[in-house]
């Protein structure tokens, strides 16, 4: 039985089945809310098909040739005809796509289908040959849902990329037939240095991949001939870089370090060239089903590089639990927005012991984005495996962390210190941190190192970590400190001469840390939040060196005479006033004291002594609220007080 629509327009509003659909030229059929729309054979549309946010199941043909809507709904390809072809005619947006054929072949044959939203695969096949779509955009990317079964070949999916020029650790969630310049180059390479006759056929698409300086096997030629695309070898825990572009291929959860530029539209030959969005795009298989990496290191602490094998964010606490022999307590994600404006990103921890990462700045959780690398550790010596399966999908949310805006941050449970590290010149624009190491205190936790703390993975740019055990960590959980506590810190990669080093507190009801700076003499209360700031002459091996800053909470030990942060009393602390007066252990004219704001800044102050050692010291009434820091210094050494004015 054939049923053709001639009325202009057709609301349905009930479940209705066909077995054809044909839409007549002129006549238009919308299926309202969330209601049902079943074709038993071919759907024929000749005018305007609009469907809302219910579902049009297909079990024949598409054969389209006037307007079908589908940006709402979801498309059920369904059936046990052995093939079934999708002529679109056009491009086509679909917010779902459900796969739940019993035999045969659904292939897209002309024209494009788009999925905005999600695919659910449970049984069948799709062949988007090259026309099935997954899209990726800067707020939302297109994933595979927890699937069943099924099976889609020469599916395109998309994956997009913020401007910035910078290292990204990806993953391919196809495995292709094709090259990985068919791929992520767009299916060409330039030959020729310098800049000229760019090759750049798909603008906002593709990337350059370099290795040569005459575009041998398939890489973009650059003067310098530098590599941008890497493998790492987990068992000789070493990186290499991939030898061709033009045979190699990619498959699905094998991981990735490349430098991305931006599109192909950037200029290769300069380093300081404008950046530029872009989406790569790889069409291959579609991984559905469970997935093992056997290919780990086997000793203790050993570092392994694994890839995301979905086209869906998955949650790596659950991934490492089910794993085998692996560290389930973190794992380590590059974000390649942390390290400043002029960096080139930076290795990020995140704990799942207390739900947060280490970088203040830096948005990584607990979820693994669709083609996106990370680092997971081997926990004792032996075989290890890392294991996704399809429940360990998060469907929730997309583009999270390092794909797209930030969100806020958890905080811990616990008691911590939290360290981060940004340029100084620029720290009141809100820049985005350099780097950053995380300090865990509780009464169970051990001073040696141990399973919960994470080795610190060395950046190009500037390292913050705390050194236990003559061991780097990223993330470092001790006992409560006690009055005679020192925690060594190691600051290494220096690139500017000024910083800002922010302290904060959180959750914390201990004893009081200071940093002290070994290079001034200086020693910073931190209670709970201060801005240090410090500078670094780099022809100065003493201004650079690695220890030069530690955690103390006794200053008196650390010095030889009566001046210390506990013989300096700065009062009334805090105040609304616009004065406030420092008791100082010696005669006040042997000392000079200055007064900062939290960007560095050094404000007027007005010195009145009224006793031989307490000081009266005025501030201008304009001064606004907040928190200023206080610098008293004698012999070379400087003490640092903190006044709150309210």
């Amino acid at each position: 039985m054939k049923i053709k629509l001639f009325l202009f327009f057709v609301i349905v509003t009930s479940t209705c089945c066909f077995a054809q659909l044909k839409v007549s030229a002129g006549s238009q059929i919308y299926i309202s809310n969330s209601e049902n729309l079943y074709s038993a054979s071919d759907i024929i549309n000749d005018g305007t098909i609009t469907l809302g946010t219910g579902k049009l199941f297909v079990a024949g043909n598409i054969d389209n040739n006037g307007t079908l809507t589908l940006n709402d709904g979801t498309l059920n390809v369904t059936g046990n005809s052995a093939t079934q072809t999708f002529d679109l005619g056009t491009s086509v947006i679909v917010k779902r796509i459900e796969l739940d054929k019993t035999e045969g072949t659904a292939t897209v044959n002309s024209g494009n289908l788009i999925i905005s939203d999600g695919l659910l695969a449970n049984q069948g096949t799709i062949d988007g040959g090259g026309k099935l779509i997954m899209r990726s955009t800067a707020n939302k990317t297109a994933i595979v849902e927890q699937s069943t079964g099924g099976t889609v070949n020469n599916i395109v999916v998309e994956r997009y990329i913020p401007s910035k020029r910078a290292f990204r650790f990806l993953s391919s969630p196809v495995t292709t037939s094709t090259s990985i310049k068919y791929n992520w180059q767009e299916n060409q390479n330039n030959t020729a240095t310098p800049y000229v006759n760019n090759l750049n056929t798909s603008p906002g698409y593709g990337t350059h991949i370099t290795g040569s300086v005459t575009g041998a096997n398939g890489f973009d030629a650059q003067q310098s001939g530098a590599p941008s695309m890497f493998n790492y070898n987990n068992n000789t825990q070493a990186w290499s870089s991939i030898t061709n572009t033009d045979v190699n291929t990619l498959v699905a959860g094998d991981p990735y370090r490349i430098m991305i530029r931006g599109s192909r539209a950037v200029d290769l030959n300069n380093n300081a060239a404008t950046s530029s969005v872009t989406t790569l795009r790889t069409t291959g298989t579609l991984k559905i089903g469970s997935y093992t990496n056997s290919s780990l290191s086997q000793v203790t602490g050993g570092y392994n590089f694994i890839g995301n094998p979905y086209q869906s964010p998955v949650d790596m606490r659950d991934v490492l639990t089910n794993s085998t022999n692996l560290n389930s307590n973190f794992y380590y994600v590059w974000d390649p927005k942390v390290g400043g404006a002029n960096g080139r990103g930076a290795y990020v921890t995140y704990t799942f012991l207390n739900d947060e990462n280490n970088v203040d700045g830096s948005y990584v959780n607990q979820y693994l984005q669709p083609m996106q690398a990370c680092f997971v550790t081997t926990d004792s010596n032996g075989a290890a495996s890392i294991s996704f399966n399809e429940n360990n999908k998060y469907t929730d949310g997309t583009n999270e962390n390092v794909y797209r805006t930030n969100h806020s941050q958890s905080n811990s449970n616990l008691g911590s210190l939290r360290l981060t590290l940004y340029e100084g010149s620029s720290f009141n624009q809100q820049p985005t941190s350099l780097d950053g190491a995380l300090l865990y205190f509780g009464t169970t936790n051990s001073n040696s190192v141990d399973s919960n703390d994470a080795k610190k993975l060395t950046n190009l740019d500037e390292n913050i970590s705390v050194f236990v055990d003559n061991t780097k960590l990223s993330i470092a959980s001790f006992q409560s400190p006690q009055i005679t506590t020192i925690y060594p810190l190691n600051f290494t990669s220096y690139r500017y001469s000024n910083y800002t080093l922010v302290a904060k507190l959180n959750n914390y009801n201990g004893i009081t840390p200071y940093i002290h700076d070994k290079f001034t003499q200086t020693f910073t209360e931190v209670n709970p939040i201060v801005n240090y700031n410090f500078s670094v002459d780099l022809a100065n091996s003493a201004s650079t060196a690695y220890d030069r800053f530690e955690i103390v909470y006794n200053t008196e030990v650390l010095n030889t005479d009566d001046f210390n942060v506990d013989s300096v009393n700065l009062f009334p602390n805090p105040t609304s006033s616009n004065y406030f007066n420092l008791q100082l252990p010696l005669d006040a004219s042997n000392y000079t004291i200055k007064m900062y704001n939290s960007l560095g800044q050094l404000l007027d102050l007005e010195l009145i002594a009224t006793d031989t050692n307490v000081i009266n010291c005025k501030v201008p009434s304009s001064l606004a609220t907040g928190i200023y820091q206080i610098v008293i210094s004698k012999d070379s050494k400087n003490i640092v007080k903190k006044w709150l004015k309210n």
